[in-house]
């Protein structure tokens, strides 16, 4: 969503009635979006957000993941929502949570973790697919307008309105603006109502396979989001939902892929091979593997390597970081023998690769064999003899 709109302030907010919220239609039946004033305003404070978010240094731009992942929804949109000149963007992140959510104009969020802990292109395609339903449902416009007072959307976008509308009028606190800062993300994650949660569930199955997606793998793919905890979400608000609440979901999913199955016009779709997906998010498998060895989440980060190595098997960094993982864990050993064979593996594809020769080197003198951390320190000099260390392994090279 290119354009911006100006602010229209909270009174044009609160003029909806939850009448009217009987009468949004989605997004493919609409002749354009947005269509009323207050829609207008929900789509100036999402792209506030995703300005903000955007600015903040985190977003990781590859050219090719992001067109893989157009084509992807390409695939489950079709001519859908063509007549509204509207494209589905995406936005990036990089952190190692599961998350992903859409704004109101089509813009979807997604976290590098939640790409790399699927196994295949039709679960990661389930998680999508949920998303777009959002926006093509218009699923936050409705919360909106509901007024239903458990709704987290729609208390949320309420206390984001009185901030526009406070800081237009100079009265606001900016500590209290401050708060507001991630608060579209958290909403869009796990404030959507029940409904509209299974809503999103059900056309997702429905987005998978016109995709030629399936559906089963949605089963796997939301089961993942519970892992949270397990990723160091220990903030509620960077998780999906809580565990019932998913539970819910799943047993509802079951329920839906049984009924889609019945159906005279159902047709099975042939596994995905996970390699194509690695490939085409390898990008990210590399970024949050780095993300999670500096988090101390050197399993995940393997994972996440493997995947990598699958369809990268020669890129020396990725083998050299596969080291990183035992070596961190166990900086003084006893074991060094699953590291030491990750360094010479990234050597065997770059021989001039200079941290694989720095830290061999490094585990060789804590094991006391001289001759080969020697050897791997003078090389190592030889390839960075500028670098920021040179002299310190210099000064290992006169003890050894």
């Amino acid at each position: 969503m290119k354009k911006r709109m100006p602010l229209l302030g909270l009174s044009l907010l609160l003029a909806a009635t939850a009448a009217y919220a009987a009468k949004v239609v989605p997004a493919y039946e609409s002749p354009s979006l947005p269509v009323e004033a207050d829609e207008i305003d929900l789509w100036e404070r999402a792209s506030s957000h995703e300005n903000r978010l955007r600015n903040a240094g985190t977003v990781f731009h590859d050219r090719h993941m992001e067109a893989y992942i157009e084509a992807l929804a390409a695939r489950m949109l079709g001519d859908s929502i063509d007549h509204l000149g509207i494209e589905i963007d995406f936005v990036l992140v990089r952190e190692p949570t599961l998350s992903a959510w859409a704004y109101p104009y089509g813009t979807i969020g997604l976290h590098t973790g939640l790409l790399v802990r699927m196994d295949n292109e039709a679960q990661f395609g389930a998680i999508l697919a949920h998303e777009i339903s959002h926006f093509l449902q218009r699923h936050t416009y409705r919360e909106m307008l509901d007024g239903d007072k458990q709704s987290k959307v729609g208390k949320g976008l309420g206390f984001l309105a009185s901030l526009a509308m406070a800081k237009e009028t100079g009265t606001f606190d900016k500590g209290v603006m401050d708060i507001a800062g991630n608060l579209w993300e958290n909403l869009a994650t796990s404030g959507y109502s029940k409904k509209n949660e299974y809503v999103a569930d059900e056309e997702g199955l429905e987005l998978m396979m016109r995709a030629g997606l399936p559906i089963d793998e949605a089963i796997p793919a939301f089961e993942a989001l519970g892992e949270n905890e397990v990723y160091g979400a220990g903030d509620p608000r960077k998780m999906w939902s809580s565990h019932p609440r998913l539970e819910d979901r799943i047993k509802n999913l079951r329920k839906e892929i049984k009924r889609a199955k019945r159906k005279k016009t159902f047709v099975d779709a042939d596994m995905p091979v996970a390699q194509d997906y690695f490939r085409g998010i390898a990008p990210a498998l590399l970024m949050n593997a780095r993300l999670d060895i500096n988090e101390r989440k050197f399993r995940r980060a393997r994972e996440a390597l493997e995947k990598y190595l699958m369809v990268v098997p020669d890129d020396p960094e990725a083998h050299y970081l596969v080291g990183e993982t035992y070596r961190r864990a166990n900086p003084l050993g006893p074991e060094f023998e699953s590291c030491q064979a990750a360094y010479r593996s990234a050597l065997e594809h770059d021989s001039a690769f200079a941290p694989a020769l720095k830290e061999l080197g490094m585990t060789y003198r804590v094991q006391r064999q001289g001759a080969a951390a020697r050897d791997a320190f003078e090389q190592y000099l030889e390839h960075a003899a500028n670098a920021a260390d040179a002299g310190i392994i210099r000064a290992y090279l006169e003890t050894l």
